[in-house]
């Protein structure tokens, strides 16, 4: 998702990447906010995960009593623990970061031919 919506953007300020390539822009200069974005992105739908499977594991915990009781058990299911929340954030944030580097690479270097 982030490797589309970034290259949608690059496809978007194509002429304003070429102006800048122009007037002597670096490649980390033009990738750089396209990173922050795929970064923050990532980083977005990480933490909507999280909060879904918690929300998920509320409603099971609501539910699993009574199906247990009909066994003769009882238990409950355990959400996320706040260092999974951060990894999982922080591996959605580096592929955000890596979709985007990827879209924003083959742009610039079909520029850079020109």
């Amino acid at each position: 998702v982030t490797f589309n919506t970034i290259g949608l953007q690059v496809a978007a300020r194509r002429e304003e990447i070429e102006v800048s390539r122009l007037i002597g822009a670096t490649r980390g200069f033009i990738r750089r906010p396209f990173l922050y974005l795929g970064a923050v992105q990532g980083l977005a739908g990480g933490l909507l995960a999280c909060a879904l499977a918690t929300l998920c594991v509320l409603w099971f915990n609501r539910q699993l009593p009574e199906l247990a009781g009909l066994y003769g058990s009882s238990f409950t299911a355990l959400g996320l623990p706040a260092a999974q929340w951060a990894a999982v954030a922080g591996a959605s944030a580096a592929l955000g970061w890596l979709g985007a580097w990827l879209a924003v690479a083959r742009p610039l270097r079909q520029i850079d031919r020109r």
